[in-house]
């Protein structure tokens, strides 16, 4: 007999259960329930390791009951000078400013430094996310980089075979095209794993400088015309072409 999805949905910890309904970062559901603020059947916890299943039991901060979250995708256009952050003790301008008008919490499937703009994508699907995000699944992030000087044969073929970063990361094979445009000397990039400012560093390591990065495409996914700063949800053919099932459960 077929399992019920409630019966699917095992014992987890407190801070992960609101993470998993979709109400907070795994982090700050930590924070909350230090602070006294959430509630499981009327009683304050406050450990937030302690065991209690989601869907069997009520949970509720500053006294709202949490209901679980419909499960949201979203594309953003980036632009350069957001940090992909949550808040920025600099007051820099990050890329919640851009989502404020979404009223649950989101996180950035990957991120792109302040420098950088382009294709980032959000969601409160944590199982999603991780399978997108592992290097295993070798989904493609392509780019798109203005470097200060033409890039030579040599050094593109050793781009492709991997290069030793600056913390000893040997990166994976990757993709280099030279790209015919009027504005400067620029390649396209494509590349399957997704260190910090991963892509700057392996230009880096070769001797050049980065004048523009922009991200176009993870995966089948392509910004496809987005204004710079705009968003929307992912399509169903979307979904369906990264091939990673939106978890209806988790």
């Amino acid at each position: 007999m077929k399992k019920s999805a409630k019966n699917n949905f095992p014992n987890v910890s407190l801070a992960r259960a609101l993470s998993k309904l979709g109400v907070t970062s795994r982090a700050l559901a930590r924070e909350m329930i230090l602070a006294g603020r959430v509630t499981v059947n009327g009683k304050v916890l406050t450990n937030p390791e302690v065991r209690v299943h989601p869907e069997r039991e009520t949970i509720a901060v500053d006294g709202k009951t949490v209901a679980r979250h419909p499960r949201l995708y979203i594309m953003m256009n980036k632009p350069e000078g957001y940090v992909t952050t949550r808040s920025d003790e600099r007051g820099r301008p990050t890329v919640y400013d851009l989502l404020k008008d979404l009223d649950r919490w989101l996180f950035p499937v990957g991120r792109l430094d302040r420098d950088s703009r382009g294709l980032l994508l959000f969601t409160n699907d944590t199982q999603w996310a991780n399978a997108l995000m592992d290097p295993d699944s070798k989904s493609p992030k392509v780019y798109q980089v203005r470097l200060d000087r033409d890039m030579d044969g040599r050094d593109m073929d050793r781009f492709e075979s991997g290069l030793m970063l600056d913390d000893g990361y040997q990166t994976r094979p990757a993709e280099i095209k030279r790209l015919q445009r009027a504005d400067g000397h620029w390649v396209e990039v494509v590349i399957t794993e997704g260190k910090n400012r991963q892509v700057r560093r392996m230009m880096k390591s070769l001797g050049y400088d980065v004048q523009s990065l922009t991200r176009t495409r993870i995966g089948p996914v392509s910004l496809n015309g987005l204004r710079e700063g705009g968003l929307r949800p992912l399509t169903p053919d979307e979904m369906r072409a990264l091939k990673l099932k939106p978890a209806g459960r988790t």
